[in-house]
């Protein structure tokens, strides 16, 4: 399979990767071959981009960090907890619980995975799959750090909940395209406060979880918000799980920016170590994603086009790809691979995501 932007997908082709609304049905199952219909659909929802499979890349699968069932689990507890404190209940610290402690099992035994699925989500569900990804990041980076399972379930909770503020907040203004005004924006980041307090004042969540709702707009050089804290006086939950909230966002479309590729989010993200983010922080994130995620078609130095279908921690940056056509885009017939840990002379050029 390879991932391929909607914009460029047609009818005939064959999704690879089922796609999931935030309530745990089908949207679209895989095997299922595109229609025109589907595809406008697709569109409707904001649906950005999806897996496809060709006859080249047919066997490549995208391995996520953990299933697709207990994706969708944790997705659809998370619109339920906040779908629930919208119409006034408490937060269900049971099921977040539950959620967090199967997340933090899945990702204790696929500890040698790195990040190589990129979330397909609409935009309707955006929150949901949003909260989710920051969770299982965080948990990712929870894990490098040597937490033990109570720390990680911890972090998980608050990881999973660190949006929930937002459901106090007005849907038109979350939603608005336009740039946003001063008083917009002064009214977008009290959700940190709102959140922290929707938290703290159930009994049955550490005062610690409900500090990453209060501090993941925190940044290490105090220009964050709300309380401007800087360094070490921000909970190291909260520098994980800001770190993790930046990632997302940067790789999803939303409604004002397209996603970058992730050897780009990367890199602005490395850019601020030290003034955004700590240094340790940074490097056990780091550790756990794939620059060039499997699936992802890249041009080579030499301009040739492939598609990744390996990579390891030891070569991070240096994944085995598939070649699928040559510098004059002719396609290569039969399968070619080339390692390019073990080719001093070619490199990833650029990803063709767009």
């Amino acid at each position: 399979m390879r991932r391929i932007l909607l914009d460029n997908v047609a009818a005939g082709m064959k999704i690879a990767k089922p796609l999931f609304a935030a309530d745990g049905k089908i949207l679209l199952n895989a095997g299922l071959e595109l229609k025109d219909s589907y595809v406008k659909r697709l569109k409707e929802m904001d649906v950005s981009f999806i897996y496809i499979e060709d006859d080249l890349t047919a066997d490549i699968e995208v391995a996520d960090v953990v299933s697709d069932k207990i994706r969708m689990e944790a997705v659809s507890t998370a619109k339920s907890i906040m779908d629930n404190v919208k119409v006034g209940k408490r937060v269900d610290a049971s099921q977040a619980k539950k959620t967090a402690n199967s997340l933090v099992d899945e990702l204790c035994s696929n500890q040698g995975v790195l990040v190589n699925f990129i979330d397909m989500r609409t935009k309707s569900d955006y929150l949901f799959s949003h909260s989710v990804n920051v969770c299982i990041l965080s948990i990712m980076t929870g894990i490098s750090r040597g937490y033990d399972e109570l720390r990680l379930r911890d972090l998980g909770v608050g990881a999973l909940l660190h949006d929930i503020g937002k459901i106090s907040l007005d849907p038109n203004l979350l939603n608005k395209n336009e740039r946003l005004t001063e008083q917009e924006l002064e009214e977008i980041r009290k959700h940190c406060q709102y959140g922290f307090e929707t938290l703290r004042k159930n009994p049955e969540i550490n005062l610690v979880s409900a500090h990453c709702a209060f501090q993941h707009h925190e940044r290490y050089d105090g220009t964050g918000y709300p309380r401007g804290l800087v360094g070490d006086e921000i909970h190291e939950y909260g520098q994980i799980v800001a770190l993790a909230d930046v990632y997302d966002a940067l790789t999803t479309d939303v409604s004002y920016r397209n996603a970058v590729p992730v050897y780009e989010a990367l890199a602005i993200i490395t850019s601020g170590v030290g003034k955004y983010f700590a240094p340790e922080i940074v490097t056990s994130f780091t550790s756990n994603i794939a620059v060039y995620p499997i699936g992802t078609v890249v041009r080579l130095s030499n301009n040739e086009i492939g598609v990744v279908v390996d990579i390891t921690k030891e070569a991070i940056h240096k994944p085995v790809v598939r070649m699928i056509a040559d510098a004059k885009k002719n396609r290569i017939s039969g399968i070619v691979e080339i390692d390019l840990s073990k080719n001093s002379r070619l490199y990833i050029a650029d990803v063709m995501e767009r």
